[in-house]
């Protein structure tokens, strides 16, 4: 969760998006209005509610993303890691 500076918590939503909304997402000729659309539906904005925020916040969230991704994808808190036995 990361918190806005006007007191908003976002979350990232990495089921609203596709793998192909990622690559776009992470490539670099990807334009700012289709980088919008996908980082808003991640975070459930809309790409025009994405472009009103404030720099700072709008920095925030672009600053979030990769390590959002990096802690969704973290299999290192799996159950049978965290203690949990497979036996009977």
């Amino acid at each position: 969760m990361l918190k806005l500076t006007n007191g908003a918590e976002i979350d990232f939503d990495w089921s609203a998006i596709s793998q192909k909304e990622w690559r776009a997402l992470l490539a670099n000729e990807t334009d700012d209005e289709l980088t919008d659309l996908i980082v808003g539906k991640l975070v459930g904005m809309t790409a025009e509610e994405l472009g009103e925020l404030s720099p700072v916040d709008f920095v925030l969230i672009k600053n979030g993303v990769v390590p959002s991704f990096r802690e969704a994808i973290d299999t290192s808190t799996s159950k049978n890691s965290a203690g949990a036995s497979t036996s009977d």
